[in-house]
């Protein structure tokens, strides 16, 4: 089945278009209104203040920038690296955190002392470790699933591969800045607009949440892979901007 392209989409509806882009007139919802919507769709029946509280714990700088941001320029070949560089320091952190815990999980689950399933459930990441990754707890949360298998591989790869789409061959970027996509999941490449002008900071998100697109993936029977609703529900936990189509806020 082919993979719909991944776009940086809003919590809430998009209002009537202007002659201006989507991506001209984004205004960034503020972290109660994110945590408000987060209530009504995500799987464990949560309160806005205790999704606030967990966002507020698993927020990561990488992605908690401003869209496109002030004083930007039209994105270099440098800035994609250094933007590369960042992504896969911030993936290669996690995976070690995900990798201790699953190590941590497996000893206890020999030693007889958890199920595996109880051992593999979100319920077994203490919000208040420092050790486990918050990357892996938010799809968890997200997803509701209970068991996870993050291909790290596979997004430093796409990483890796990231490219610029200039001449608006892949898109005509009106209503994102990147997108992943591609014949299959397992197939999606990360193409970045390379017309519109954005800061470093802003280039450095865009290409951390296109990466964190089919990582996560079931591992029981069917589909393995997270609807990309769900994939955003789980950045939107990390601090990923949730950025909406609104001129009247954008005017104020």
């Amino acid at each position: 089945m082919a993979q719909k392209p991944s776009k940086r989409k809003a919590l809430g509806t998009k209002k009537d278009r202007t002659k201006l882009e989507v991506t001209d007139q984004a205004v960034a919802l503020s972290d109660t209104e994110v945590a408000e919507a987060l209530a009504d769709v995500i799987p464990m029946l949560m309160a806005p203040p205790n999704i606030l509280n967990i966002m507020e714990k698993f927020q990561q700088p990488l992605l908690k920038a401003v869209i496109p941001g002030r004083a930007g320029r039209i994105p270099t070949r440098r800035m994609l690296h250094l933007a590369k560089k960042k992504v896969l320091t911030f993936l290669q952190k996690e995976e070690k955190k995900e990798k201790k815990e699953r190590e941590k999980m497996m000893k206890r689950v020999g030693n007889g002392k958890e199920s595996m399933k109880s051992s593999t459930s979100f319920s077994s990441y203490p919000l208040s470790s420092e050790l486990a990754s918050d990357v892996v707890r938010a799809f968890q949360i997200a997803s509701g699933e209970r068991v996870l298998r993050f291909d790290w591989d596979f997004a430093k790869e796409r990483v890796k591969k990231a490219k610029f789409d200039r001449k608006r061959e892949i898109d005509q970027w009106d209503e994102c800045l990147a997108m992943t996509c591609g014949e299959t999941n397992s197939l999606s490449e990360i193409f970045i607009c390379g017309q519109k002008k954005m800061t470093q900071r802003a280039l450095n998100s865009i290409l951390c949440h296109e990466s964190l697109h089919n990582l996560a993936r079931r591992a029981r029977r069917g589909n393995p892979f997270l609807a990309e609703d769900t994939e955003h529900m789980a950045m939107a936990l990390l601090g990923d901007p949730q950025l909406v189509h609104e001129p009247s806020l954008a005017q104020t």
